[in-house]
């Protein structure tokens, strides 16, 4: 194949269990950015949360971000493209989810926000890694009244993230959403759900990157494990899903690699594209 961009989902793929990324994997990406190959961060989360172990292998100037909702130019810090839920659609959600007893977070102009009084939600989440937790707290902006605040500032959210439910409560709510097809509702974890427009994906996103910097399809390798991933997957010239990955994922995948946690990337690109640390 003769790549000129590869995508890369985060969480579940290029990060670790441990949210890490592994050394082979820092070591081949670095050698993908010498031979001049973008190296694009695909992700459900907002440029303030972009981890710092893809910073870190250099050479990342775009990233799609809120699941395909903005895409960035990380050298000149501007937005590329933009797939806003509206100000109506954006009002009328938080108000119905402030009701449903659930942690809320609204993204918008790339940073995160939470209602204070919900942060009390958090130690009722069963089973949730202590690791999301810390991440949690570390990187949101918790407010006072999150729908009045959002209001005031007229904010288009680029996603709703709600991070825990029951599964009965999870189920009542994209049951809800689901009603008029209004909103893409995806997930990137079990019991999590991501709100976005209905028109708002990573391949879309990529597909935009793409035609702005004169990409064809076929020259892009996507990677992703989840169900915010499956347009992306479909939209590359080779979608990747990792042996972790969901089973939608992996019907929507042209390769399956191995896992976040056993090198997947480095292995699939070396044999996908010869391309080695």
């Amino acid at each position: 194949m003769n790549i000129k961009l590869i995508a890369l989902d985060m969480d579940g793929t290029a990060l670790t269990t441990e949210k890490t990324m592994l050394p082979e994997t820092t070591r081949v990406l670095r050698a993908a950015a010498q031979r001049g190959i973008h190296i694009v961060p695909a992700t459900g989360r907002v440029r303030k949360l972009i981890p710092q172990p893809i910073l870190d292998v250099g050479s990342i100037r775009y990233a799609i971000t809120a699941n395909g909702a903005t895409v960035l130019d990380l050298e000149k810090d501007a937005v590329l493209y933009e797939n806003l839920l509206t100000e109506e659609q954006s009002n009328r959600l938080i108000d119905y989810l402030m009701g449903c007893n659930v942690l809320v977070e609204a993204y918008t102009g790339g940073d995160s926000y939470v209602d204070k009084k919900h942060l009390e939600l958090i130690p009722t989440f069963k089973d949730y890694p202590q690791i999301f937790i810390d991440m949690f707290l570390k990187y949101q902006t918790p407010v006072d009244d999150l729908p009045n605040f959002l209001k005031k500032g007229k904010s288009r959210l680029e996603k709703i993230n709600i991070p825990y439910m029951e599964p009965d409560v999870r189920e009542m709510i994209w049951n809800k959403l689901s009603e008029k097809q209004e909103f893409a509702l995806t997930s990137s974890f079990s019991n999590n759900i991501e709100i976005n427009h209905a028109s708002a994906n990573k391949g879309d996103g990529l597909r935009h990157l793409c035609e702005r910097l004169g990409i064809k399809p076929d020259e892009v390798i996507a990677f992703g494990d989840e169900t915010n991933d499956l347009q992306m997957l479909k939209f590359a010239g080779c979608g990747v899903a990792m042996q972790n990955g969901c089973e939608e994922a992996k019907q929507a995948a042209d390769f399956i690699t191995l896992s976040n946690n056993e090198d997947g990337i480095p292995y699939a690109l070396e044999k996908l594209a010869g391309i080695k640390a």
